[in-house]
């Protein structure tokens, strides 16, 4: 990150500052990734305890909310390898015109 904001301070470059925007959006979706698939396996460890408490009904609605959870984090996983790709392909886009 420090090397392509160095980069596009000395340049100006309208590719590095592509690749510096591709990089903010992919640092807010890892994070949310994150965030999405801790509370999914939270509400999953307590849906365990309340089906061993014999919460079942309880049980069942919050492990529904945990595979919730962990497919909105597999969502944006999917979308942050997306934006990778193309961001290397952006990167390469140079090498590849010569």
């Amino acid at each position: 990150v420090r090397g392509l904001k160095k980069t596009y301070t000395e340049k100006q470059n309208a590719v590095i500052l592509l690749e510096i925007k591709n990089l903010n959006l992919r640092l807010t979706l890892i994070r949310n990734m994150q965030l999405a698939g801790v509370l999914s396996l939270f509400l999953s460890v307590f849906a365990m305890l309340l089906l061993f408490l014999e919460q079942q009904v309880a049980g069942i609605y919050l492990f529904g909310l945990s595979l919730l959870g962990l497919l909105i984090s597999l969502g944006l996983s999917f979308w942050e390898i997306s934006i990778s790709v193309n961001a290397l392909r952006l990167h390469l886009s140079d090498l590849i015109q010569k």
